[in-house]
């Protein structure tokens, strides 16, 4: 057993504090040097290497990003000579006339030189193939470059709890840089308190905030944009509802509710995992819905409290009369093209399966499985 023993001293018995200050540098002791070779061992060959350059390592973080806008301003007046004004009607008109006239002298000597050079090109490539391969089985010497990819930007949720892109839907108009992306937590009984339901239209040419935000009663999991109407939206939602949004009707923040929303009773009984607007509608107001349920819903936007259009529900095999239905098999994806058949719906299956569903004006069926 350790023993231990404490020893208390008075303050006063220590003596004053030092005082430390500055002095000049004094040679306590020196040890002469012994030149002797006998205490040397040479080495043949020897690398020394002196530098005073700290040696760093080198590493990467993940910084906060930073929030720019895009601003411009308006220029109505323009550049005029001096000779012009341009408060002047008339001077406007006779300056205007003067640069059309000057273009068009431009522009066909300009055409003329450009078609030349096409041409003398086009009967050079006709004359010489220039990628003919005159020596068969050759290697080359320098190997084409391989391929690679770069991130150009990122979109971040900029809620503080993270959810899964469910779904992304491009705008219809190739030149408007929009897209639509869904958010969600489909994981079961994952869903964490107060987890944002929001959703986002994104502008490709500002990744910094949301330039839309779409906010469902229930967290959507799939959208997409009218083909006809890229203003409207169709949502389908966690809690089975398909809801609409239109991007004329938000408000001031950019914040859009829906505008129509199916009834429950008469919806999914799973969430939506696939929505897609039907080509056969002149107005582009019908769509399909899929979901784990098992059913197929055709829905028109014009008659929402009517329910469901048509409905299909998927077997696992083929019914046969006299007998007990298969069991039905939920649907996590639906592909839909009016170029193939505007009549034709390809489902994707919770066991791996596909199948391939045809819609006549008197019934519908499954005609094709795949797997």
């Amino acid at each position: 057993m350790a023993e231990e023993y404490e020893y208390q001293k008075q303050r006063k018995t220590f003596g004053r504090y030092p005082m430390f200050e500055d002095t000049d540098s004094k040679i306590v002791g020196s040890i002469p040097p012994q030149n002797k070779d006998s205490d040397y061992v040479l080495r043949d060959p020897n690398t020394l290497i002196i530098d005073n350059i700290p040696i760093m390592s080198e590493h990467k973080v993940n910084t906060e990003r930073v929030v720019t806008n895009n601003r411009g301003m308006k220029h109505q007046v323009g550049g005029w000579p001096k000779e012009f004004d341009h408060t002047e009607a008339l001077d406007v008109a006779k300056y205007q006339k003067k640069m059309i006239r000057e273009a068009n002298l431009g522009f066909k000597p300009a055409t003329q030189d450009l078609a030349n050079s096409a041409q003398k090109c086009i009967r050079q490539n006709n004359q010489i193939d220039l990628f003919e391969e005159y020596f068969a089985g050759e290697e080359p010497e320098h190997t084409a470059e391989i391929i690679n990819t770069k991130t150009v930007m990122i979109f971040k949720d900029p809620n503080q709890i993270k959810r899964s892109v469910t779904k992304i839907s491009w705008h219809p108009d190739s030149s408007d840089p929009r897209i639509g992306v869904s958010y969600a937590q489909l994981r079961f009984q994952q869903m964490p308190p107060n987890v944002p339901k929001q959703s986002y239209i994104w502008n490709l040419n500002n990744p910094n905030r949301p330039e839309k935000t779409l906010d469902p009663t229930s967290p959507m999991c799939c959208l997409q944009f009218n083909f006809k109407n890229a203003d409207v939206i169709v949502g389908g939602a966690y809690n089975g509802s398909l809801q609409f949004f239109d991007m004329r009707k938000g408000s001031s923040s950019g914040v859009i509710k829906p505008i129509e929303t199916t009834l429950l009773e008469k919806s999914h009984h799973d969430p939506i995992y696939d929505v897609y607007w039907l080509a056969t509608s002149k107005a582009g107001t019908q769509a399909v819905t899929t979901s784990t349920d098992g059913r197929l819903l055709w829905w028109d936007q014009r008659n929402l409290a009517a329910g469901p259009t048509d409905e299909l529900l998927l077997y696992e095999g083929n019914q046969v009369p006299g007998q007990p239905n298969p069991k039905v098999i939920g649907s996590t994806s639906l592909e839909y093209n009016s170029e193939a058949s505007p009549m034709k719906y390809l489902c994707g299956c919770e066991n791996g399966t596909m199948m391939q569903a045809n819609r006549r004006k008197d019934k519908i069926e499954i005609n094709m499985r795949y797997g």
